[in-house]
């Protein structure tokens, strides 16, 4: 089974110090987390900004992703998918999937407000990518939710 390592907790004395950014930050690195101990099969989840830095990054042992290349892969990546779907079909794109022989990637845009997110999950090969695409989605609308509590 994959090790997770849980985020640090802030000092108490420092509680009082946190922005409201910070805090929005640390719950979503809590949601990635929560998803690697749900799923065996998960191997990093990564949230990343629409100009490619890391936001919060949650990855298994089994996992040497690192989590500022994989922000700025998939940020690009986004964009282009919502680009050619939008020149192809004049239609907003959902999600993406790319299934390898390893495993599969989804990347979706987070839903929140100002929509400036993106999540991308990866799993080994024992994952079915329907479930992983409904994992992507779910756990991008809770960090959505997260992101816009604090707005």
């Amino acid at each position: 089974m994959a090790e997770i390592v849980p985020p640090a907790e802030p000092a108490q004395a420092a509680t009082q110090e946190i922005s409201p950014e910070m805090v929005a930050r640390m719950e979503c690195q809590a949601i990635l987390a929560t998803l690697l101990q749900r799923s065996q099969a998960t191997l990093f989840a990564s949230m990343s900004t629409v100009d490619g830095r890391s936001y919060a990054h949650a990855g298994s042992n089994l996992s040497s992703a690192n989590a500022q290349r994989t922000a700025a892969i998939t940020s690009s990546l986004m964009g282009l998918i919502e680009s050619f779907s939008r020149e192809t079909l004049a239609s907003g794109a959902l999600y993406n999937s790319i299934a390898t022989d390893k495993g599969s990637i989804v990347i979706v845009r987070v839903p929140s407000r100002a929509r400036l997110h993106t999540l991308c999950v990866c799993t080994d090969n024992t994952a079915n990518l329907a479930m992983t695409i409904r994992a992507a989605l779910d756990t991008a609308q809770k960090l959505a939710e997260r992101i816009d509590a604090h707005r």
